[in-house]
């Protein structure tokens, strides 16, 4: 009887507790004790199919700021753009700490700037930030190199054509390109015949590695799949630390040389983004923010999101186009007319000039929406957001997702329609694929750039914009597309923390 009633207290307790703090949370389903929402999330992600399409549904029915419990801690979802600039960009100084997930923790030791906190989050972040500037991204300099890379990578293209076609998986060809790029500016050199297949053997394994990373792997502590995943676990670590490993191997050599007095930095002949850290080293010492460890995590953190969100957009775009060929041939002409029909190459600079290509590329950036979940920011005291209490200790997130299938703000959603942002060019602002405020992506300036100038449809991350944009626009000036084999906008990983492009063949046709 003492034991029923002990239990019965225990419950009451808990029930008690649990509608206290959800009182102090904007609205989301009922959540039980310890339980929170899980229940309920994992049938709706069974009947929906997808992330975004359970979070969606959870939007529409608790509005555009709605809580989710996730075991026993809540997670407040923001859906509405001007909710997130308010509490990411106005007050970005209150949520700039990351929920570091265990997972990363124990493959980076809280190293890098990806989804680190702190004093050397900052301390990375400003010394990343500073070098891509010195070296050039966003300038004629950065501009420079892309179309380098660009050039060469239409020249194996052209080598391969049969009476001017030649077919190639989307895929690989973006890989290369924007590959190529990243590396020459992190470690100084660009994949060529001699080793770009050892890229293309990592990244195949990257790929498969992000297709079976769930949500779930990100959240739970690391002793939870040591126990009981032991091999899902030691297969994602495994593919990490071979990527980690790959991209810090030229990194690794020079340090070694560097150690030994073999290799010294002039520090008005830095070449690379290796090189201004060993310079970094050199001036001052060793500490615990820089150092080899710290050096090689970087260079991964750096890799993986540069590499990442512009190649998933591009691969994304291109679909899109060949689904839509109308928009295809209306941002050529536009790109045609403002290069005295194509005898120039597109440059950065024709940006004001290109509406149509930027609207293309900002509804390509729409539909690609990197992420189906945001990183989660950590609040850490009881605020307000959109009229809700937030108690401190709740995860916040911009959903960017949802964000960008909300009928409120983009009408017609699901359509592929870049007409959209030609009526009301105010809206181009409220395409956020990089995330707002101080923890959006490091390589959005890079991203953007390159997409324009391969189409001058796009812009993504330091890293991802520079290339998107140049990358979009000059393929359209060089090649007709069309499609080879099936085309399709199913999702790859309905279920994952992130979008993965569908694997696309395509024709290049030579204009």
């Amino acid at each position: 009887m003492i034991f029923i009633l002990l239990i019965t207290v225990l419950l009451a307790w808990l029930v008690v507790r649990q509608y206290q703090k959800v009182s102090r949370l904007p609205p989301g389903p009922v959540s039980i004790p310890l339980l929170g929402n899980l229940p309920q999330i994992i049938y709706y992600l069974w009947t929906t199919g997808s992330v975004v399409s359970t979070l969606d549904l959870f939007r529409k029915k608790y509005g555009n700021i709605f809580t989710l419990w996730v075991g026993p801690i809540p997670h407040v979802s923001i859906a509405d753009y001007d909710t997130a600039h308010e509490v990411f960009v106005k007050n970005a100084g209150k949520y700039a700490d990351k929920f570091n997930p265990p997972l990363f923790r124990d493959l980076k030791h809280d190293l890098g700037v990806a989804t680190t906190n702190g004093d050397h989050w900052q301390e990375m972040r400003r010394f990343a930030l500073q070098t891509l500037r010195n070296m050039g991204v966003g300038k004629d300099v950065m501009e420079d190199k892309i179309m380098e890379e660009f050039n060469a990578r239409c020249a194996d293209i052209d080598k391969a054509a049969v009476d001017g076609v030649t077919v190639s998986h989307a895929a690989e060809f973006f890989d290369l390109t924007v590959g190529s790029i990243i590396n020459s500016i992190l470690v100084g050199k660009r994949f060529e015949d001699n080793n770009k297949q050892e890229f293309l053997t990592i990244k195949s394994a990257l790929d498969k590695a992000f297709e079976f990373i769930s949500p779930f792997d990100m959240t739970v502590p690391v002793w939870v799949l040591k126990r009981f995943f032991s091999q899902h676990y030691e297969k994602m670590m495994k593919v990490m630390t071979e990527c980690q490993d790959f991209a810090a191997n030229e990194a690794v050599q020079r340090y070694k040389l560097f150690k030994a007095g073999k290799y010294v930095v002039e520090k008005d002949n830095v070449s690379d983004y290796t090189d201004a850290f060993l310079l970094k080293i050199q001036q001052d010492g060793e500490n615990s923010d820089f150092n080899l460890e710290s050096l090689k995590t970087m260079l991964f953190d750096l890799w993986i999101t540069g590499q990442e969100t512009t190649t998933t957009t591009l691969i994304s775009g291109f679909n899109q186009l060949l689904l839509h060929p109308e928009v295809m041939e209306k941002a050529r002409e536009e790109i045609m007319k403002i290069t005295n029909n194509g005898s120039r190459p597109l440059s950065l600079s024709d940006r004001s000039s290109t509406p149509y290509l930027n609207a293309t590329i900002g509804e390509i950036q729409r539909h690609a929406s990197i992420l189906n979940i945001n990183f989660w920011r950590i609040n850490r005291e009881p605020t307000y957001m959109g009229g809700h209490p937030v108690d401190s200790g709740a995860f916040v997130a911009a959903q960017l997702s949802v964000l960008h299938v909300n009928e409120t703000i983009f009408e017609n959603p699901q359509e592929f329609n870049p007409e959209r942002f030609i009526s009301d060019e105010k809206l181009l602002q409220k395409v956020i694929p990089f995330g707002v405020g101080k923890r959006s992506c490091l390589g959005e300036s890079l991203a953007r750039s390159e997409l324009y100038l391969v189409s001058l449809l796009g812009q993504i991350h330091i890293f991802v914009q520079f290339f998107i944009l140049q990358i979009f626009g000059n393929l359209l000036l060089r090649y007709n597309f069309k499609p080879h084999g099936k085309l399709s906008t199913k999702e790859v990983t309905p279920y994952g923390f992130a979008k993965r492009p569908f694997k696309l063949e395509m024709k290049f046709v030579k204009i």
